[in-house]
């Protein structure tokens, strides 16, 4: 099991963000009898988990959350952020593999619940080729 941390106030605005929002993006999933990609409805206020330049939450809410054209704002995982980790493909690579990704997670209310409880961390274990969320 591989273990992500990020800083709960970045978690916090992706989270916030997510459940402000009028609507969600949809995603991309493969239909089961055609093979085909197809998009879907995500109804429920979702956090992205995201594995490219770097491996960060963003808010999967409409409009987006941008910081500058074209990017929105990202939480990064601990040693996976680009623009400060200069060792961040080899922690990304080791932490999340070397396939790029992008999950919808439909449960922006559980980070934010942890975060006003108090916790400084948000942790997702990755496991089984799921994600959980755990105790920071």
């Amino acid at each position: 099991m591989q273990s992500l941390i990020f800083d709960a106030p970045e978690v916090r605005r992706v989270v916030e963000h997510s459940i402000a929002s009028d609507a969600q993006q949809s995603r991309t999933v493969r239909d089961k009898r055609s093979g085909e990609l197809v998009k879907e409805a995500v109804g429920a206020p979702s956090v992205l988990l995201a594995r490219d330049h770097g491996v960060y939450l963003m808010s999967n809410g409409l409009p987006r959350d941008i910081v500058s054209e074209p990017r929105s704002f990202a939480a990064y995982a601990w040693g996976c952020d680009p623009f400060r980790d200069p060792d961040w493909r080899n922690k990304a690579r080791l932490l999340a593999g070397d396939d790029d990704f992008s999950i919808a997670l439909p449960w922006a209310h559980d980070p934010k619940a942890l975060i006003d409880a108090g916790a400084r961390t948000v942790v997702l274990n990755l496991k089984d080729g799921g994600v959980e969320i755990a105790e920071g």
